[in-house]
C-alpha cells in the first residue's frame, strides 16, 4: 500500500452503472441501475424513466419530499435492502449548508448515490518539535470496518446541528473531551472522494479539524464505539498508513492531509502532488 493507493481505492466508481436521481432539474444522486427494480412499487413517491429516477408530481417542498421518502426507505431497509439504519437525518439535494431538496436516513445515502457530510477531527499533541496523534480502534461490533484505526474523533454531520456544534458532541461522546476544550479545535478544510460500496455511491464530503490537546490529556470513550486509544507519533501513524491497511478507508485520507500539512509528509515525497490533487477529487 502507499498513500496514493488509499486514494485510489477511495475513489474508485463506474458511473456507467448508475442512474442519475434528478430533483428540481439538478442530479443529487445516482442510483445503481439494478436497484431501481426496488423503486417500481413505489409510483407514487419515485417517477421512474429511460435514463432518469425522479420524485413523482406533487412532491415539491422539502417537508412533503421528506415525508412521502422516508416510509419508503425504511420498507426498503425492512426488507434487507438498505443496511445500517442509524436513525440520523441527512440533509441531500442542495450545495454545502444548504438550501437542500429534503432529508433522507443516513444509511440510505449511498444507496440513492447522495453526497454524504461529515466531521473527522485530528486529536493532536506538540511533544517538543514532533507531533504525536491520538488514534483510536474502532470496536469489533461496529457496523463499518469493526477492529480497525481511525481518527480520534469522527462522526455524520446530521439535520439540526452546525459543523462546530457537532465537533462538540462527538468529541464529548466518542472521547470524552469536554466542551471548553473541543470547542477549540479548528477548522482545517475538506476532502472529498467517490467510492462504491454493497449499497450504491458515496460520494461523500469530509470536514477536518485539528484539536491540540494537553499532554496529560487521556481520552476515554462514553458511546461504546471506540476500544481503545492510543498516542502515536504522527511520523509513526503515517508510515501505517504507507504500509498497511489498519486503518478505516476514508481516515487514511484525513491523516495524510494532516500529516502535509504539519510537514510529516514532505513535498519531496514522490507523489505529493498526485497525492495533494487526490484528496480534493
Amino acid at each position: 500500500m502507499s498513500c496514493l493507493d488509499h486514494i485510489v481505492r477511495c475513489n474508485a466508481h463506474d458511473m456507467s452503472d448508475y442512474t442519475p436521481f434528478i430533483v428540481d432539474g439538478r442530479t443529487v444522486g445516482h442510483i445503481r441501475s439494478r436497484h431501481l427494480v426496488h423503486l417500481e412499487r413505489f409510483a407514487d413517491v419515485f417517477k421512474l424513466d429511460a435514463d432518469s429516477v425522479g420524485l413523482a408530481a406533487g412532491l415539491d417542498s422539502y417537508d412533503v419530499r421528506t415525508d412521502a421518502v422516508g416510509p419508503v426507505l425504511k420498507l426498503l431497509a425492512d426488507d434487507g435492502v438498505i443496511t445500517g439504519w442509524r436513525g440520523e437525518a441527512y440533509p441531500i439535494g442542495g450545495r454545502w449548508s444548504g438550501p437542500y431538496a429534503f432529508e433522507i436516513e443516513r444509511a440510505a445515502a449511498a444507496f440513492l448515490g447522495c453526497r454524504a457530510y461529515g466531521v473527522h477531527i485530528n486529536g493532536f499533541v506538540r511533544d517538543g518539535d514532533d507531533v504525536k496523534l491520538w488514534i483510536a480502534t474502532r470496536a469489533d461490533d461496529r457496523p463499518v470496518c469493526p477492529g480497525q484505526l481511525d481518527n480520534m474523533i469522527a462522526g455524520g454531520q446530521p439535520v439540526g446541528l452546525t459543523l462546530k456544534q457537532n465537533v462538540i458532541k462527538e468529541a464529548g461522546e466518542e472521547a470524552g473531551v469536554p466542551a471548553e476544550l473541543a470547542n477549540t479545535a479548528i477548522p482545517v478544510g475538506v476532502i472529498t472522494y467517490t467510492m462504491e460500496n454493497d449499497l450504491g455511491l458515496k460520494p461523500d464530503m469530509m470536514f477536518c479539524w485539528d484539536l491540540e490537546l494537553p499532554a496529560d490529556f487521556q481520552p476515554m470513550n462514553t458511546d461504546g464505539e471506540v476500544a481503545e486509544f492510543r498516542l502515536l507519533p504522527a511520523a509513526e501513524v503515517l508510515d501505517i498508513v504507507e504500509t498497511t491497511d489498519d486503518f478505516k478507508f476514508n481516515c487514511n485520507l484525513v491523516i495524510i492531509d494532516f500529516c502535509i500539512r504539519h510537514g510529516v509528509l514532505p513535498p519531496e515525497h514522490p507523489d505529493y502532488e498526485s497525492i495533494i490533487k487526490g484528496l480534493r477529487s
